[in-house]
């Protein structure tokens, strides 16, 4: 079978990057072993595939280069993902090869799409984020309370390319049922659906001794990003008067107002820290292994693969209603789901959990339990019965 697989991302770097690679290993293992995989970067990573750099688009990063003009996020989005499927819709154009089935990333792939359609492919939409409008509503919602001026939000035209690719996609890939609820209430129809969540390595991921210092830790790790809703965790502790709490807080701002927001938090509570940890190449016990829960006070995440880091280091962890994690959590026995944005829901099952370490450890153990059972296998197996029938 012949497949192509384009993401706007360098092969295994971030969020994105890591997808790149989960998902294309899972359609190799699936029986596509005629797939290429476009991608940016200027160099091909060392893989047994088939993997084809596109460069980087020249306007976006000289817009990003120049402060003035950095606060528009969102151009600089548009114009490197336009550049990207309009080099990879060329190449599908050029290429004279058969082609089964094309699948492209959600914002990246409008033109791309309608070229495999038009080369008789089957052509599927991986949408790594919650339906684009109602992620766009949550952010816009956070810059509203937030008084974010900076343009955190997407570009309309990137909006209007997303509506064109899920109604030319023959089938949507989501994260987790948490997006594909998003997608139903939008009205697309539930059999163009299909969640396959994230995988964890276990080996990597796993749980560490806590060293007891008397110390409480929570950790929230990710950018400090209004999206990510860690301006509502801190009040959460302050409610909660854990004796000996500190949280530690992993990643780098992305506006001025979240940058101003980490000045005026850590200069009013000495208990709260900021450290910058690169987790590609540590130990990730020697972070996880400090901490007694993971919070991801999310306002919108597609599924928040962090979640599930903590949960096979170990962890409880508390996520909210609108991130896909919550997929995994069974309330009050591998973990916690809270309404987005209440600080008073969070604080309550902090308390609880400071109040009972044993308890703690207990619900850390069945998080780990249910990790180990989102593996790369259990990724190829999905993705091998998702693949039925294509180019039948």
């Amino acid at each position: 079978m012949e497949i192509v697989l384009a993401c706007n991302n360098n092969w295994g770097l971030g969020g994105q990057g890591n997808f790149l690679e989960r998902a294309a290993r899972g359609l190799h293992q699936a029986g596509a072993h005629g797939l290429t995989v476009f991608c940016s970067g200027t160099t091909a990573a060392a893989a047994e595939l088939t993997i084809v750099p596109q460069g980087y688009s020249w306007a976006s990063q000289r817009l990003m280069a120049t402060p003035i003009l950095r606060r528009r996020r969102d151009l600089a989005t548009l114009w490197g993902d336009e550049y990207f499927d309009r080099r990879v819709a060329r190449g599908l154009v050029q290429d004279t090869k058969n082609l089964d089935l094309f699948v492209g990333v959600a914002g990246q792939c409008a033109l791309s799409l309608g070229a495999a359609k038009q080369r008789g492919a089957a052509a599927w939409l991986y949408c790594l984020n919650t339906y684009l409008p109602f992620m766009q509503a949550q952010i816009a919602q956070e810059c509203r309370v937030l008084g974010e001026r900076a343009i955190a939000t997407m570009h309309p035209h990137m909006l209007s390319r997303f509506a064109t690719e899920w109604a030319i996609a023959d089938r949507i890939l989501v994260n987790s049922q948490v997006a594909r609820d998003t997608f139903v209430a939008a009205g697309v129809a539930p059999e163009r659906l299909a969640a396959i969540l994230p995988v964890v390595d276990c080996q990597r991921f796993r749980p560490a001794p806590r060293q007891e210092d008397g110390v409480f830790r929570v950790l929230f790790l990710g950018t400090l990003d209004p999206r990510k809703g860690a301006h509502y965790l801190v009040p959460a502790l302050v409610e909660a008067a854990i004796p000996g709490w500190e949280l530690l807080l992993v990643g780098g701002v992305s506006t001025r107002t979240m940058r101003l927001w980490l000045e005026r938090t850590l200069a009013e509570h000495p208990q709260v820290r900021q450290e910058l940890w690169d987790v590609r190449r540590i130990d990730p016990p020697m972070l996880f292994g400090r901490c007694d829960v993971l919070v991801m006070p999310s306002v919108e995440d597609g599924f928040g693969v962090v979640a599930l880091e903590g949960m096979a280091s170990g962890l409880p962890v508390i996520v909210t209603e609108h991130c896909g994690a919550a997929d995994l959590i069974r309330q009050g026995e591998n973990g916690f789901v809270v309404p987005p944005r209440d600080s008073g829901a969070i604080a309550q099952v902090l308390r609880a959990l400071a109040a009972d370490p044993q308890g703690r450890r207990q619900i850390g153990q069945r998080a780990r339990s249910t990790a180990e059972q989102h593996t790369q296998s259990r990724y190829d197996r999905d993705m091998a019965l998702l693949l039925q029938g294509v180019g039948a």
